[in-house]
């Protein structure tokens, strides 16, 4: 359930943001519909998400051998990733048109359902397989990484839900 609710405030979240972020007025990101601390707290997550990915190949390259290893496992896993995103567009697709024709909104957001849990799913198989390739140090600044994008949810769900 948390997932689900982090997952519809950052899509809300984003959906807001891109107009905004395309006239320069990030500070407007989701302004009159997002509460203000909520709009705050998303803003801050996508920051972190982002610090932490453009990040990490600085901080911790990896050796020709990872990269080689990482590259093989993606490669192996890429019809699959292709088709886990055409199916999460197709779910979001789904929900807009029965959106706008009234139509069964819980069919549509099912689809949304299973293609987040699909997504999971991969993303945990692709993750276990290349987890181990990486050294001790790498392994824990992911970690790290993920445990305060953890806690930033966390407080942006308690806020969001008070």
């Amino acid at each position: 359930m948390k997932i689900l609710i982090l997952t519809l405030l950052a899509v809300f979240g984003l959906v807001t943001a891109v107009p905004a972020m395309a006239f320069g007025r990030s500070a407007e990101i989701g302004e009159g519909i997002i509460p203000d601390q909520t709009r705050s707290s998303i803003r801050e997550i996508v920051r972190t998400a982002v610090r932490h990915f453009l990040n990490f190949r600085k901080q911790t390259p990896l050796s020709e051998e990872q990269k080689a290893a990482i590259a093989k496992i993606l490669a192996e896993n890429r019809e699959e990733i292709r088709a886990q995103i055409n199916q999460g567009r197709s779910a979001r697709h789904a929900m807009e048109a029965a959106v706008k024709e009234n139509g069964s909104t819980k069919a549509a957001a099912e689809k949304i359902g299973d293609a987040a849990r699909d997504r999971a799913l991969l993303m945990a198989r692709i993750g276990s397989q290349v987890r181990p390739l990486l050294i001790p140090a790498q392994q824990k600044q992911l970690e790290d990484a993920r445990a305060e994008i953890e806690g930033l949810v966390d407080g942006a769900l308690a806020s969001a839900l008070r």
